[in-house]
């Protein structure tokens, strides 16, 4: 009976009455969807431009086969893609395109793979669909993770998520995945790729196995004027327990401290009986201090630091050699070593030892944290040791993968997105869906390009350019 308008926050006046509904409510779906042919009973599509509280321009559509008066028929989409880029990204509420928005709002449940040639707006849909996702099913996600290819490409699209109100969504790019490190060197191509090879999770895998050698030894104390202890033979049989469940060995570590602590608490007051007035509490306390329980724990299940471990591989050629064998032959383990730095502290990180030392995180420390769903921009560059970090990080396989394989810069070049899949989450069901409409890049520019196409990446359909340039 009414117009309904669109925006970018919900609007209500005094009596809660909707003046103005957000974009990503179910009401403003046919605003997107809506076309003559299927018009969802939208009569005709209006779209105001503004300066400051100022309506400046009226762009009308009609949906019903009738004339339009009183009103720019200037094309809106064309206008905007006209306009000079700023240094930062803005948001596309006002003219996303029904293509974009299908793949906006698809369920989350799956592995979105969203394949998009040059100006076809992949990073525009990724932005838009972290909001749309957690508008829709903010209690099922919680928290959103977008990853980019670099800090400069995250500072230009970091304003579009909060000027759509969005504030659960953490922005990085993928040399700032892991917390407390920074990336400070730069990879030879040909290391890159090593780095790049699978093959280096086992690699890790070993390294971390010989790093660890229990070593049972009794727990003894004098309490309360009786020696308490707990028999070798029971701590070996502690750790064995402990060890066999294959949770990471920080987790383990601090099971078989706890079946340590209530073995011992037994032990005290079976020597004891009605006179054992500690409690468990006190009985641990008195096991800490002076940390001699702790100096007990890194004896009998010593703990290596994530860092330390992965910078042993990198500089030190027995280390390497002996985590390797069989692995990585001689020359490869030759091109992974580099000089040996006088402290931990003075290592530089390459982007490409973030997975190693993710890898090994996860095994010494745990899991990261996850999220519910997570969505990584320019995936044709990742290689497949950053695509198994990134999956680390997603829950149940909920991601968006947006990128062009054609475009394909990485350590590892793939023709088809097919190729990743084994690199994703096993519960992840993968859909690739391609994105035709190239809405930035002028059709002449695209005419030169595409030749190439067929050479680098047959399988990807050509993008079809929306607008023609202003010269030959």
């Amino acid at each position: 009976p009414r117009p309904l308008y669109i925006g970018r926050r919900w609007v209500h006046d005094d009596g809660h009455e909707v003046l103005v509904a957000n974009w990503q409510a179910p009401a403003a779906r046919p605003f997107y969807t809506a076309t003559p042919a299927a018009p969802h009973g939208v009569v005709q599509r209006r779209r105001f431009r503004t300066d400051g509280r100022r309506i400046v321009d009226i762009s009308d559509e009609s949906l019903d086969g009738t004339a339009v008066e009183g009103a720019s028929v200037s094309d809106f989409l064309l206008e905007e893609l006209e306009r000079r880029r700023e240094g930062r990204m803005r948001d596309i509420v006002a003219t996303i395109q029904s293509d974009q928005y299908r793949l906006i709002t698809a369920d989350p449940e799956r592995a979105l793979v969203v394949q998009g040639g040059p100006g076809t707006g992949k990073t525009a849909v990724g932005l838009h669909r972290a909001s749309w996702l957690l508008y829709t099913h903010r209690e099922q996600l919680r928290r959103v993770l977008v990853v980019g290819p670099n800090p400069m490409f995250m500072d230009y699209v970091s304003h579009v998520l909060p000027a759509l109100g969005e504030e659960a969504v953490e922005q990085r790019a993928v040399s700032e995945l892991l917390d407390g490190i920074e990336v400070g060197r730069e990879d030879a191509a040909d290391v890159a790729r090593l780095k790049a090879d699978t093959r280096l999770r086992d690699v890790v895998h070993r390294a971390v196995e010989l790093s660890v050698q229990p070593a049972p030894e009794e727990l003894v104390l004098r309490a309360d004027g009786v020696f308490v202890s707990v028999k070798e033979g029971e701590v070996a049989t502690l750790l064995e327990a402990a060890l066999s469940t294959g949770v990471a060995l920080g987790i383990a570590r601090e099971r078989f401290r706890m079946s340590v602590l209530r073995r011992f608490y037994e032990r005290y007051g079976d020597l004891l009986g009605p006179m054992a007035l500690r409690s468990f509490e006190d009985v641990e306390r008195a096991l800490r201090r002076g940390g001699f329980l702790t100096r007990w724990l890194d004896r009998v299940l010593p703990q290596p630091r994530a860092e330390k471990l992965v910078a042993r591989l990198l500089t030190s050629p027995s280390a390497l050699a002996e985590s390797a064998e069989g692995v990585l032959d001689r020359d490869e383990q030759r091109l992974l070593l580099r000089d040996r730095s006088r402290r931990l502290s003075e290592l530089r990180w390459s982007e490409h030892d973030l997975p190693l030392l993710d890898e090994a995180r996860a095994l010494l420390e745990g899991p990261p944290r996850v999220y519910g769903h997570v969505i990584v921009d320019e995936a044709q560059d990742l290689s497949p040791m950053q695509l198994l970090t990134i999956s680390r990080r997603a829950v149940d396989g909920s991601l968006t993968i947006l990128g062009d394989v054609a475009q394909a810069t990485g350590p590892v070049v793939y023709r088809r997105w097919q190729e990743l899949e084994r690199y994703l989450p096993e519960k992840a069901e993968v859909s690739v869906e391609e994105l035709r409409h190239a809405y930035r890049v002028p059709a002449e520019i695209m005419a030169l390009a595409l030749p190439l196409l067929e050479r680098i990446a047959p399988d990807v359909e050509p993008p079809l350019a929306y607008r023609r340039g202003g010269e030959a």
